[in-house]
């Protein structure tokens, strides 16, 4: 919105806020902001994807809503039931968030003691967090939160990983860009990569139009890589966690924007493949939560090993 149109007080067609029922409906549609000031300025422009402002502050709420959203439609989830998950992450806080809309309850099995960054915010939630056996580790509680839901008619068991959940959640995420582009050229599309269905299902989307679509995976830490490696416009590259962090700092400090460390090494390899674009392409970056979240941990040592697979 311009100044003028602030300043008038009207606002020109297209740019009326929405008004919805409930939060949830706010999921998906997220922004693409143009990055000023950062990388080449004759170079191609690099776009970043707000996927931070869903609702609970990240992607994860676009596949959480699915599974809870399909299950709610098709009777199988009613209020007053419960939900379970595993491990103390994004899709847990997006999971407490949708559970109290939908009026289930939420439950997060979560091993030992860790998960203090994203713990106050499920506990606010009002989920109920269940510490599993630390040795056993995240399939511990994934054990323990698929038994725990096997046991009543009205519990179901939350699986963060099913590909078909985050295919069908993320599939939207192309369309949203192609259509934020208004006909401009996309050149390259970047996102973090974890297990790397992101990577996959937008890619597979992308380049339904567009073959050649140079796509970019930001690794962060020693995560092991996933084989994506068949296609040979695929650029993956490494980043540490000082590398990461230097980057938020930086474009926070010259655009404003307060991304999470793995939208910021997203903007990292933005501003290397530059180069292999021209200036009437565009280049999306992937920003999948909040830097928010992030404040005040960036030299917490027991935290900056468990970074990237979070």
């Amino acid at each position: 919105m311009s100044s003028e149109e602030r300043d008038n007080g009207e606002l020109k067609p297209g740019h009326e806020a929405p008004v919805v029922e409930r939060i949830d409906e706010l999921v998906g549609n997220t922004p693409l902001v143009r990055l000023e000031g950062i990388g080449a300025d004759e170079g191609a422009p690099i776009y970043v994807k707000m996927e931070n402002l869903n609702p609970s502050g990240s992607i994860r709420d676009r596949y959480i809503v699915e599974i809870l959203e399909r299950a709610t439609a098709a009777g199988m989830l009613v209020a007053g039931d419960k939900v379970a998950l595993a491990g103390i992450d994004d899709s847990a806080v997006a999971a407490a968030l949708v559970g109290g809309i939908l009026e289930v309850e939420t439950h997060i099995f979560a091993p030992g003691e860790g998960g203090e960054r994203l713990l106050p915010m499920i506990e606010h939630y009002g989920a109920n967090v269940v510490r599993t056996d630390a040795e056993s580790g995240l399939q511990g509680a994934v054990d323990e939160a698929a038994s725990w839901a096997r046991q009543r008619a009205n519990r179901m068991y939350v699986d963060g990983y099913r590909r078909e959940a985050v295919r069908d959640a993320y599939s939207g995420i192309a369309a949203e860009i192609l259509q934020a582009l208004k006909g401009r050229r996309l050149g390259a599309f970047i996102t973090s990569i974890s297990t790397g269905g992101t990577f996959r299902n937008v890619a597979r989307e992308l380049r339904e139009t567009k073959p050649d679509l140079n796509v970019g995976g930001a690794v962060l830490g020693e995560l092991e890589l996933p084989d994506i490696k068949e296609h040979r416009f695929n650029e993956l590259e490494r980043f540490s966690v000082d590398e990461a962090f230097e980057w938020r700092d930086r474009v926070a400090d010259e655009t404003g924007l307060l991304l999470g460390p793995k939208g910021a090494v997203c903007v990292a390899l933005a501003v290397q493949l530059q180069q292999k674009l021209s200036p009437q392409e565009a280049i999306v970056a992937l920003n999948p939560d909040s830097g928010q979240r992030y404040l005040g941990w960036e030299d917490k040592v027991e935290y900056r090993g468990r970074l990237a697979p979070n």
